[in-house]
């Protein structure tokens, strides 16, 4: 790229504001070189010029926390009316620059604040978390905070579609988020950690007597039902501590929440039961419509006993080779054809 294109132009642009910037593949949102040493040394303004001045179409990253001047970014994904809650609840934070993503179902809102958010230690990565995720009715809301990174505008979302400004301006500056984090703390409560399993080999342990929690403690992870369905046998860790699971549509798990997954190709995501349902129906909507056969389905995989959870009309979710991908790639072939 030359020192008149676009791309160029709104780097060093960000980069006068104070932010890190970095570059990022083009197309993704993974950084295109190892960026450790950014997160705590600010890129130089000869940096930016020599990443996008080499004929590279990089997206532009932004590094979050104190190297950037205490730079922070709520991300709202999947909107259902979370954006105009929360535009009325604090409209001092959304008085300033807004960016809406690519993917066109969500918002960014960056912020500068003087005290960062505590989300507690990173026990793998032997530091603070970076960042935490409230999911809600309305939709969720990220905070990134630290450790991580964000595309900004022009950027070219995975979909295709750029990165544009909503609302133009400065960044809004604030002393903390301690309201914000309050607010969303009442709208989705935290939820209680659960004791790991002992394995798939017999009954595995309950929280307690519903299926759904007998489900979500014989399912921790993400991963765990995508190593069920033959997936997960190739993964990749991403400069920014993410883990990519190749070939399967661009799935992404956070190590930071590790629980959670997410398909950059088709914009879905979510925990265990969505990760089962996305791999069984193609997609994450689905599950609400077969919620039970789904569940019946995750805790037979894993050696539960469900004889004291069945109910009348459960009697096709009680299939020999339930959750086997082999079974159902016989029943619904079709369904696999955006795996392969």
């Amino acid at each position: 790229m030359g020192q008149d294109s676009p791309m160029l132009q709104a780097a060093l642009q960000y980069h006068d504001e104070g932010l890190c910037i970095i570059p990022v593949r083009p197309k993704e949102k993974a950084p295109a070189i190892e960026w450790e040493q950014y997160q705590t040394t600010r890129s130089t303004r000869e940096e930016v010029l020599a990443w996008w001045s080499n004929g590279r179409a990089y997206n532009i990253g932004a590094v979050h926390g104190e190297v950037s001047g205490g730079y922070v970014l709520l991300d709202v994904d999947k909107d259902a009316g979370l954006y105009e809650a929360l535009r009325s609840a604090f409209p001092a934070l959304l008085a300033g620059r807004i960016v809406r993503s690519g993917g066109g179902a969500g918002y960014h809102i960056p912020l500068m604040v003087a005290t960062l958010p505590n989300f507690g230690k990173d026990d793998k990565q032997d530091r603070p978390r970076g960042n935490r995720t409230w999911k809600t009715d309305l939709g969720s809301l990220n905070v990134r905070a630290r450790n991580c990174q964000s595309v900004l505008p022009p950027s070219i979302h995975p979909s295709g579609n750029p990165y544009v400004f909503l609302q133009a301006g400065p960044i809004t500056q604030v002393p903390d988020l301690r309201a914000l984090i309050g607010w969303l703390d009442r709208l989705a409560p935290p939820t209680q950690e659960r004791p790991a399993p002992t394995g798939r080999g017999g009954v595995a342990p309950t929280t307690g007597d519903t299926l759904i929690n007998a489900v979500r403690t014989a399912w921790p992870t993400a991963l765990d039902v995508f190593e069920q369905f033959g997936i997960g046998g190739e993964l990749r860790r991403e400069p920014d501590g993410e883990t990519r699971i190749l070939g399967h549509g661009g799935l992404i798990v956070n190590d930071d929440k590790p629980d959670t997954w997410y398909n950059f190709s088709a914009e879905e995501g979510g925990g265990p039961i969505e990760a089962w349902a996305w791999c069984r129906f193609g997609s994450v909507s689905a599950k609400r419509q077969h919620l039970r056969q789904i569940l019946l389905e995750m805790a037979q995989a894993a050696g539960v006993d469900t004889a004291r959870f069945y109910q009348r009309g459960d009697e096709t979710a009680t299939r020999p080779g339930a959750g086997d991908r082999q079974y159902w790639s016989g029943q619904y072939s079709g369904r696999w054809e955006h795996m392969r």
